[in-house]
């Protein structure tokens, strides 16, 4: 039923005949298309070794050599590693598996090119390539790499995020080894270390804290992300160590309570923790067959979805790759729509500069128009997506602060890895039509 009204709602659209809410992409741009370039683009610039870098600079006459800055490697190329995993179940393509491949490659350099057991790094960077990056950089046993250090909860997350789907979706027998090795050392390090991430340093990362004393008051949400990677782990090792340690920390430890307020309901909602619980929720989530847990956890997902008290929840945003886990998990399709308006109206300058968008649109043939065309939102309500300024992150952006003009070419320009995973899940889950 409910495919049927999104195809049709599409259908009406892309003969021109509804409102602008439910309008067809720009032009011949349909989403399609657009996943098609943005995956290009992907590949083509952003990806080496199978990782994904975040935020490429622009070159100028005055740095005429393209350099990245890499905080967030590991969490993109997990996200992305779970978009390929997602294509591949829906088009069977082996191509497709090659990508998720590729991405699982890209993980296992930044889960070992540390050379220390468990402790994965950010990003990782050939040593004769130009290095442009704000972070602090280590060099790899055999001399070959660059690694940025300082690793946080939220790389951890994004990681287990894509091995969980490439495991159960793509990855061959090999990969599942691959996969098992890496989370059964980073989970397991994390455990012995007393719930620390630990720098080569021998001290803990910045934002590697899962202790109780910090999960269980200052940050709940890492009390629902450490469940995440422990859930994950018992689910790829088959490992008892990592099934016993979920129980302890849910049950015995008080986690999974914790958890139900994971969200922080403050007047400054902090977007960035929005992605991070829909990463940790989804595997979590699918994973659990304690009804007890089952229910406390999705009781937290409904809450960081609804809001509480004056503070809007998830929904208000109009994030797909949002309420295409809602979808899932909670069989609640409130925010569907919305979602899928905001992949149809995700513009390209919000990633790129207009010699990129140029390019693609010869390359592609379809023609870019910028302007708006979603409703003028009311006070209050989320700034649609044609309305905001340029980001890394459409989904780490505050969608409620005053809307961005995209006319001017930036110095830095992004990867579409938020498009791709709302995109390519709402295609797992047969909520997006092929042909739109």
């Amino acid at each position: 039923m409910l495919m049927n009204l999104v195809c049709a709602l599409c259908c009406v659209a892309a003969a021109g005949g509804a409102s602008p809410s439910a309008s067809a992409a720009v032009g011949e741009l349909t989403l399609s298309k657009k996943t098609a370039v943005f995956e290009k683009d992907l590949l083509r610039r952003f990806t080496f070794d199978g990782q994904v870098a975040c935020k490429m600079f622009v070159p100028t006459a005055a740095h005429p050599q393209i350099t990245f800055n890499m905080p967030d490697n590991a969490y993109m190329t997990g996200i992305v590693l779970g978009a390929f995993s997602m294509k591949y179940a829906v088009t069977k393509d082996a191509a497709d598996r090659s990508l998720a491949s590729d991405s699982i490659r890209g993980l296992n350099l930044l889960c070992t090119v540390s050379g220390k057991r468990g402790l994965l790094s950010r990003a990782a960077w050939p040593v004769d390539k130009p290095l442009d990056d704000d972070g602090g950089w280590g060099t790899s046993a055999d001399g070959k790499y660059r690694w940025r250090g300082d690793v946080s909860c939220d790389q951890m997350t994004g990681v287990m995020f894509g091995y969980a789907l490439a495991y159960d979706l793509t990855a061959n027998e090999a990969e599942k080894g691959e996969i098992a090795k890496n989370v059964s050392d980073l989970v397991g390090v994390l455990l012995d270390n007393g719930l620390r991430i630990i720098d080569v340093n021998g001290k803990q990362t910045q934002f590697g804290n899962y202790t109780p004393a910090y999960a269980k008051s200052a940050e709940r949400m890492n009390a629902l992300l450490l469940l995440q990677h422990l859930q994950v782990a018992a689910h790829v090792t088959g490992n008892d160590r990592f099934a016993q340690e979920y129980r302890r920390w849910a049950v015995d430890e008080g986690y999974a309570e914790a958890a139900e307020r994971a969200r922080r309901m403050t007047r400054r909602v902090n977007f960035s923790d929005d992605v991070l619980l829909f990463l940790a929720y989804y595997p979590l989530i699918k994973y659990e067959k304690d009804s007890g847990l089952k229910e406390r956890y999705l009781k937290s997902l409904r809450r960081t979805w609804e809001g509480e008290g004056t503070v809007p929840g998830a929904k208000a945003q109009g994030n797909p790759f949002y309420a295409f886990v809602v979808h899932e998990l909670l069989k609640d399709d409130s925010g569907i729509s919305a979602g899928i308006d905001t992949l149809k109206w995700f513009p390209l300058d919000m990633k790129w500069n207009r010699g990129t968008i140029s390019t693609y649109e010869k390359e592609f043939g379809f023609v870019f128009k910028p302007e708006s065309v979603s409703p003028v939102p009311k006070e209050g309500e989320a700034i649609p997506m044609d309305r905001r300024q340029k980001t890394w992150s459409a989904w780490v952006q505050d969608p409620f602060r005053e809307p961005g003009d995209r006319t001017a070419d930036a110095t830095l320009e992004y990867n579409g890895h938020d498009y791709l995973v709302a995109y390519w899940m709402g295609r797992y889950m047969g909520l997006i039509a092929p042909e739109i």
